[in-house]
């Protein structure tokens, strides 16, 4: 299968590529720097979906690269929106196989303990609003009959990129810790599920809609905390006050100080299978740091 891939030099793109070429698929890369093999011009893109037989976008601006100031959020959606649509629109003419277009948790809002999966309602908020903007921007190429699947992914965990390389220095210094209260539930997900995830939806040939892009074991922000700590051998006993994240931030310490509690239904319902459900096995495999054997 030709794979044509947007974000592809990214943190997730990044270990996309590499496991679509061992599972025997072509990624034809999708993107701005000299290294692509199709750029965002018309006619870039173009050449890219008419050479493929499936579609994977995951381009899109940094969600916490700065401060949500006016231009800042329409620079996040115009690199969400714009490209999707464009790809969309493409996809409804040449139509590929398979159009996968990535979306986030934040589709959901913030949220208490409750359970959300995707027969819940969108919540409210920017990066809910953004997250439904985002899935709507790929309604002409479903409207064409093309099989398209939305992923709504959490907090991914990976080496050298993503969440976990923000949050090992202080951890491991031994000043980590919660942020805010600790309360707030974080939807996590290993990357090589991620990846193995998006391998899945593009095989499946009746996989359409929102996919949890999640862990089926969401934890709250202390015991995420308290789980990198233990994996580690250093205290995670400093919380990060909400009032000094949000004097930092500014909005988006909202998202980080809220969360949601969601859970991968329709895939794990389908048949999909994690190789890393629980939070403590997927950091231990991911820093190097092996259950010691009993004694």
């Amino acid at each position: 299968m030709r794979v044509l891939l947007s974000g592809a030099s990214g943190f997730v793109g990044s270990q996309l590529a590499r496991r679509l070429r061992e599972r025997g698929h072509e990624p034809l890369t999708l993107g701005r720097g000299p290294g692509a093999a199709y750029d965002w011009s018309s006619e870039g893109l173009e050449l890219g979906v008419r050479a493929a037989d499936a579609i994977v976008h995951l381009a899109g601006e940094n969600l916490f690269a700065g401060r949500w100031t006016a231009p800042r959020k329409k620079l996040l959606r115009a690199s969400r929106t714009d490209t999707t649509r464009a790809l969309a629109k493409l996809a409804a003419v040449h139509r590929p196989g398979v159009f996968l277009s990535a979306s986030a948790v934040g589709w959901y809002g913030a949220s208490d303990a409750r359970e959300l999966d995707e027969r819940s309602p969108r919540g409210s908020g920017f990066l809910a609003e953004l997250c439904a903007e985002w899935e709507e921007a790929a309604e002409e190429a479903l409207e064409a009959g093309v099989r398209t699947a939305l992923l709504r992914t959490g907090v991914v965990l990976g080496r050298n990129g993503g969440a976990l390389s923000k949050m090992l220095p202080p951890f491991r210094l031994g000043l980590g810790g919660p942020l805010g209260n600790g309360k707030q539930w974080v939807s996590w997900i290993h990357l090589d599920d991620l990846c193995a995830l998006i391998l899945w939806l593009l095989e499946q040939p009746k996989a359409a809609g929102a996919f949890n892009g999640t862990a089926p074991t969401p934890v709250t922000m202390a015991e995420l905390a308290r789980t990198l700590g233990h994996v580690l051998h250093r205290p995670a006993l400093l919380p990060a006050p909400a009032p000094l994240l949000r004097l930092a931030l500014g909005e988006v310490a909202d998202v980080l100080l809220t969360g949601q509690r969601v859970l991968p239904r329709r895939a794990q319902e389908a048949g999909f299978r994690f190789a890393y459900p629980t939070l403590e096995p997927a950091l231990r495999e991911l820093l190097g740091k092996p259950e010691p054997a009993a004694v």
